[in-house]
């Protein structure tokens, strides 16, 4: 699962790394849903900016809690909906 590790540094300089859960489109932007590596129930949502003339890209916490809210919950629906299709798969 080391594909889905991206590592971040703050405004400070410590960098964190983060497992990418899942990665969602909203209104033609990309956002990550990510999961701290020292934390097992809190995710971080952050938007993807991709780097001009370059594959790297930046990521930038979003915060705006309502949009935050929205892309969690996207995420949390889209769990939901392949919890049920494979329920539906297995019977």
């Amino acid at each position: 699962m080391e594909d889905n590790i991206i590592e971040i540094e703050d405004e400070s300089g410590k960098k964190y790394k983060l497992e990418i859960l899942d990665i969602i489109t909203k209104n033609d932007v990309d956002y990550v849903v990510a999961l701290p590596d020292d934390s097992e129930d809190e995710v971080v949502i952050l938007e993807v900016k991709p780097e001009e003339d370059s594959d790297e890209a930046t990521y930038v916490e979003v915060e705006d809690d309502e949009l935050a809210d929205e892309i969690f919950n996207e995420y949390m629906k889209k769990l939901d909906d392949e919890d049920k299709k494979e329920n539906n798969e297995n019977e």
